[in-house]
């Protein structure tokens, strides 16, 4: 059995997975929590409060393990990417965790982007100079806050944080430093040039693993509280896009998968190293081993959540449904730039808001509700546009709570990117993902991540309404053009 902790961006959770990578039944735990925001671009998390939901997750998790049909052989982890966090010698946070939400650094990004070569950072580090990761974070703290960045002995990510205060060790698995930005992906190890012009010391940052290489021997007091983990072996943390592929069954090349939850993000599976990043898009790691080609909206499902709340229409959630699925393709005529935290890919410009054009005096809430869905499925096809320049796709792979929770996005989505979409039979695909890899790490489980996707429903694109759709996209375009701009990468 592997226990597997997943650190998302809405909640935590933990689960047992046997040996085929089946969730145990009645051993899932849950911890929601919300991200803290304030004007100004500030999107944090407290490092304290979402460590204890960590540890309420596993405490949950191992009361109901006597549901396990064997014992637990081992422990693994999956946290959001480009989350960082300032820590003390004794790893005693010292910030928050400034998650890749956070916009407060967008003018550190244009100015390293003034001073630094992008598109060699772009292909060095797989991450594009946003104020997603952490060179433009790094720079903003300084600036902002140098008394506190001086005295910062350790710059790491959430996972980190947790491992040292599990072990008292500082170690950073490649899929996590790959989401970094300060990853030289090339050489397999943190990127000189940046760290330099960042000011940081190569030893304020943890030292680089494989999620293979595992750590035991749990110190007090969990050793105490968890003696069945004391002495399994903890792989690091990893990424959860990379789990959240796996997890869904897209282990082979040629299987995109794309996500919906709180964000959104399409992704492909590719040997390390060779080829170039496509414009627009970036490259991290699953471990030395493999790469992921990808792209991210930070708005997915809390673009619909914010629409929802903010209309206050009256349907049913069943009702809305149907008549999202009869309504006739942009047939509303409105234009919509899904924006809302600002743009990721494929233009990465911070500075992007949401947009909508067309209102009129008839427009209702399940128009603009479509408008959405139809608006983000609009920049999952530019994504795949720029996947496919280099790498082929034979099939599409949906998973992610919004998706499991909305066939009519579903339907939307299978329309404008004109091909099938599978709905993933997993519901907790980051979590399974990083069970599989642990499973793997531990002498088996190629079969499994290897094996095609389960699923639960495909959606087939239905005639006639690509055309409609491809009109709608190249008036978004057009639209984010004369608002934003070109892209800035």
């Amino acid at each position: 059995m592997i226990l597997s902790v997943d650190v998302g961006s809405s909640s935590v959770r933990a689960s047992l997975y046997d040996s085929r990578g089946e969730p145990v039944e009645g051993t899932a735990s849950r911890r929601p929590y919300r991200f803290d925001t304030a004007d100004g671009g500030r999107v944090e998390a407290d490092a304290e409060a979402l460590f204890d939901r960590v540890t309420e997750c596993i405490d949950e998790t191992l009361s109901r393990a006597s549901a396990a049909p064997s014992p637990i052989a081992g422990v693994a982890f999956s946290t959001f990417w480009h989350g960082l966090l300032g820590a003390s010698r004794d790893g005693t946070a010292m910030t928050p965790v400034v998650t890749w939400a956070d916009t407060r650094s967008r003018g550190q990004a244009a100015a390293l982007r003034g001073l630094l070569d992008e598109r060699q950072i772009l292909q060095r580090t797989g991450c594009h100079l946003h104020a997603s990761y952490f060179p433009a974070k790094l720079l903003w703290l300084r600036e902002t806050l140098p008394g506190l960045f001086r005295t910062v002995d350790w710059w790491c990510s959430f996972g980190e944080y947790c491992y040292f205060r599990f072990f008292g060790s500082r170690v950073c698995s490649i899929s996590m430093a790959s989401g970094s930005g300060l990853f030289d992906r090339q050489a397999a190890h943190w990127d000189m040039e940046l760290l330099s012009a960042l000011h940081v010391a190569e030893p304020r940052l943890s030292a680089l693993t494989d999620y293979d290489i595992p750590l035991r021997g749990l110190h007090d007091p969990f050793a105490r509280r968890w003696p069945a983990l004391r002495d399994v072996p903890w792989f690091p943390a990893l990424g959860d896009g990379a789990c959240s592929h796996l997890g869904c069954g897209c282990g082979m090349p040629g299987r995109a998968s794309l996500m919906v939850g709180t964000t959104g993000a399409m992704r492909l599976m590719s040997g390390p190293g060779g080829q170039a990043v496509p414009a627009g898009l970036w490259r991290y790691s699953l471990d030395a081993r493999r790469e992921l080609t990808g792209g991210v909206l930070g708005d997915g499902g809390n673009l619909i959540e914010w629409a929802r709340g903010s209309l206050g229409h009256a349907m049913e959630p069943a009702a809305l449904e149907a008549a999202l699925l009869a309504a006739p393709p942009a047939g509303h005529g409105l234009t919509f730039l899904p924006f809302l935290t600002g743009e990721r890919s494929t233009g990465w410009d911070p500075r992007a808001r949401g947009t909508l054009s067309g209102v009129t005096l008839e427009t209702r809430a399940p128009d603009i509700l479509q408008a959405c869905m139809e608006a983000v499925a609009y920049r999952f096809a530019a994504i795949r546009r720029a996947l496919e320049e280099s790498s082929e796709i034979t099939e599409i792979v949906g998973t992610g709570g919004a998706l499991l929770g909305s066939p009519a996005w579903c339907q939307i989505l299978a329309d404008v990117l004109e091909m099938p979409l599978v709905l993933s039979s997993s519901a907790e695909a980051s979590s399974r993902g990083a069970a599989l890899l642990a499973r793997e790490a531990l002498g088996g489980g190629r079969d499994v991540i290897e094996a095609p996707p389960s699923a639960a429903r495909t959606f087939l694109p239905r005639p006639g309404h690509a055309r409609a759709h491809r009109d709608a996209a190249a008036a978004q375009e057009r639209l984010r053009r004369e608002v934003i701009g070109g892209t800035q990468s």
